[in-house]
């Protein structure tokens, strides 16, 4: 897709940022506002000259602005120490190769419009991050352009009756519920400890929490969101926003930025109950049954949560089976899981625990610094035999991966159960195209964690054939199933258009919001409102275009 061309706001805007900021060409403007926030003589030029090294390109311009504007303590340059440092807060090992122009950390939701209509003024590329928990290279981190960190912007207030907490976009799960807890009170929200509420909610967001209220998605009272055009607006289900409202419900950054999530709580005790239980061989019959008892039974008590994870220990060539087990009340005995309670494990972690140490917990298998791949399928739950038949695929696949140094090959299974698509309707329902006809059926995470790139192009095509394999199966066996679970899929599947007829209704919001495309080509990062006719490429092309161009 072609980058749009100069719009009457862009004009406005280079207008405007000529009378409000410092002329980004000019060093002595731009080294003045680095001395005004406290850096003075040599160290001024060269965060300057940093930013500006070796190039004219209009990056290179847009920096500069953002820096005479704002100054050293909120954008730094590449021979910035805090460069570096945020560089190496991304999660995955793909996501720190991208090298930004600069870096820019803002505090307000003005701010972030100004990076938005700079950019937009210089053509220059940006990306934001929230928790930075994305896999592949691009999806939060900006290559030759501005990549904004939102760290600045993780305030959690609680409205004066306590039913609405405004949370900023840099936010991390675990310093959530943390805040929260310390009022009795918690949120529809991530799983995992250090991953951000921006990406998650935006994309869907399951939660342990889901089959009692839906997914975190859901559970969003209004957005504070900035546009393609500058303009700061709140949408609510009942405002003149209420399209925006619904398309930012799992339609991930493709209509604007959003600086405040403003969630509904509910009451939740500072302890619940889970933790993970590990399987060997031959008690993985007991363990899918066990689990299929309970997606069975949630209509009758849905304050449980389950998945079931296959993998292989590639030191040692064992298969195993985990379970992550909760329940939202500190209560061991609950039960539905009785036919857990009667499967032998080798490691049983569950306990009576707070939401933060469950978070934490989770977290813990997922080293920083590794090379990271997601994919997913979702299948029709049709009976036990599918899932039999998904641990043998996850085990005939990650056999072809165990020699590689760190490899952690794992497919994690999940049910969307009814009581979760039911809650999926309210206030308008959101844009991930499902319906209580759809249920039930299992979201599948294929996952792949090794140490380095000289393996990327063999694990990207073992996960390719896997993908194909399982939707092979899933097929034959009548139960395929077309939507793609956007915080799981890789760079290579169309996840917008697996939502069916709400992808054209996005695509529709989106151009209404952003008709210069701004959040589509300049923001090119993570899963995008590709039209039809680029999705014509089966996956395994598209992995071996991907390298073609890498490394031609």
């Amino acid at each position: 897709m072609r980058l749009p061309s100069v719009s009457v706001f862009a004009a406005i805007a280079l207008t405007t940022l000529a009378e409000t900021t410092p002329d980004p060409s000019d060093t002595k403007n731009s080294s003045q506002a680095i001395v005004a926030d406290g850096i003075e003589g040599d160290d001024a030029a060269k965060l300057l000259e940093s930013i500006q090294a070796n190039s004219t390109d209009s990056c290179q311009t847009a920096c500069a602005s953002l820096l005479g504007e704002f100054g050293a303590a909120k954008v730094a340059g590449s021979e910035d120490p805090d460069y570096k440092a945020a560089i190496d807060g991304f999660w995955s090992q793909q996501q720190r190769e991208p090298v930004p122009r600069c870096i820019f950390r803002p505090e307000t939701a003005q701010e972030v419009a100004n990076v938005v209509r700079v950019s937009q003024a210089n053509k220059c590329r940006f990306a934001f991050r929230s928790g930075g928990h994305a896999q592949f290279a691009g999806s939060s981190s900006a290559d030759g352009g501005i990549t904004v960190l939102f760290e600045r912007m993780a305030g959690i207030t609680l409205s004066e009756d306590k039913k609405i907490a405004s949370i900023g976009p840099g936010a991390l799960w675990s310093d959530i519920y943390g805040s929260l807890a310390e009022h009795n009170l918690a949120v529809v929200g991530g799983r995992v400890a250090d991953i951000g509420i921006g990406g998650l909610v935006t994309g869907g967001g399951i939660s342990y929490f889901s089959n009692q209220r839906g997914w975190a998605c859901d559970n969003v009272a209004s957005y504070e969101v900035v546009l393609a055009d500058g303009r700061i607006v709140i949408a609510t289900p009942d405002s003149e926003y209420s399209d925006l409202y619904w398309a930012l419900r799992g339609g991930g950054n493709n209509v604007g930025i959003v600086t405040q999530f403003n969630l509904e709580t509910f009451a939740h005790g500072p302890l619940m109950y889970g933790g993970d239980r590990v399987f060997t061989n031959e008690s993985f019959s007991a363990a899918i049954d066990a689990f299929v008892d309970v997606a069975k039974n949630i209509d009758k008590d849905p304050k449980v949560a389950q998945f079931l994870s296959f993998a292989i220990d590639t030191r040692n060539g064992m298969r195993l089976a985990v379970a992550e087990l909760q329940y939202s009340e500190p209560k061991t005995d609950a039960a539905i899981f009785d036919g857990w309670n009667k499967v032998p494990a080798v490691v049983d972690n569950t306990k009576i625990n707070s939401l933060v140490n469950l978070t934490l917990a989770l977290a813990a298998p997922s080293p920083r610094g590794m090379r990271q791949s997601y994919w997913t399928v979702s299948v029709k739950f049709t009976d036990r035999e599918i899932i039999d038949r998904l641990a043998d695929i996850t085990f005939e696949f990650g056999d072809k991966l165990s020699h590689i140094p760190g490899m952690v090959p794992a497919q994690t299974i999940q049910v969307v159960t009814d009581p979760q698509l039911k809650n999926m309707e309210k206030n308008g329902g959101n844009a991930l195209g499902l319906s209580a006809s759809d249920g039930p059926f299992l979201v599948l995470l294929q996952s792949f964690a090794w140490m380095n790139a000289e393996d990327d192009e063999l694990v990207l095509k073992t996960a390719a054939d896997m993908v194909a394999q399982i939707k092979k199966m899933s097929k034959d066996m009548g139960a395929d199933h077309d939507f793609l679970y956007m915080n799981y899929a890789s760079q290579f599947q169309d996840v917008v258009a697996s939502y069916g007829e709400s992808a054209k209704k996005l695509r529709d919001i989106a151009r209404k919001y952003d008709p210069e495309g701004v959040f589509q080509t300049l923001q090119p990062g993570y899963h995008k409102l590709n039209e039809p006719e680029s999705q014509e490429l089966p996956v395994w092309d598209r992995v071996k275009a991907f390298f073609n161009e890498k490394f031609a």
